[in-house]
């Protein structure tokens, strides 16, 4: 089997560059572009009122160094036939302040689901406006990457259900001979996550976890550099 030897960017169940379910300040390659798909349970689902599962689509491109844009449809799963349901549309952007260097860290402001077509905010179900920073550090006796992330998250944008308010953060450990495969756990301003990522074949990105230690959940992208 074929793996990836270069640093790995894998989506988070949100379908942007994170861990578990938490973004991080990491980007990919200028000229990325990422098609996904994930799975999120109904437990940590309040767009669902906690009673459906649900499955996400998206892609994203990273078209500037430093700008990032994604757009990520949603649907219930196992919905009565004659239920009235929408599917929800997430328009995303991320855009980089700064490089991760070798005494600073990347630094990163984002805004999820910033466009809804009701002024209340009803129809805003994943809303997040965040700054986050993310930091590598190499331990060459242990041949092992450790990488720390910790963001700030608000509730300016009008919504019920907004997503990372006040302080989360998270920590990716990989070993560097086997670089393809990532082990993370975090805390997203609810609840403490752990999780995996793994990179096939150059191109295919996986991410399993378990939110709250109690809910399965996961995302499989496909990335391709044009």
């Amino acid at each position: 089997m074929l793996v990836l030897s270069l640093p790995c960017y894998s989506q988070s169940n949100t379908g942007i560059p994170g861990y578990v379910h938490i973004p991080t300040a990491t980007f990919n390659p200028d000229r990325t572009l990422y098609l996904g798909t994930s799975f999120l349970p109904k437990k940590y689902l309040p767009y669902s009122k906690d009673r459906y599962d649900a499955v996400a689509f998206y892609a994203g491109l990273t078209f500037l160094p430093f700008l990032e844009v994604n757009l990520r449809a949603t649907r219930l799963m196992n919905i009565p036939l004659h239920a009235n349901h929408v599917v929800d549309r997430m328009p995303s952007l991320r855009i980089r302040i700064s490089k991760e260097g070798k005494y600073i860290p990347a630094v990163v402001i984002g805004a999820h689901d910033f466009i809804t077509s009701l002024e209340s905010g009803v129809a805003r179900h994943f809303g997040a406006t965040y700054l986050v920073l993310t930091k590598g550090t190499c331990i060459n006796k242990l041949s092992t990457t450790i990488e720390t992330t910790i963001g700030y998250g608000t509730d300016w944008l009008r919504s019920g259900q907004n997503e990372f308010i006040g302080f989360w953060g998270g920590i990716l450990i990989k070993n560097n001979d086997w670089d393809f495969l990532s082990l993370m756990v975090e805390y997203d301003g609810k609840t403490t996550n752990a999780g995996m990522q793994l990179v096939l074949l150059k191109h295919i990105h996986l991410t399993a976890g378990m939110l709250n230690f109690d809910s399965l959940t996961g995302s499989i992208s496909y990335h391709v550099r044009l």
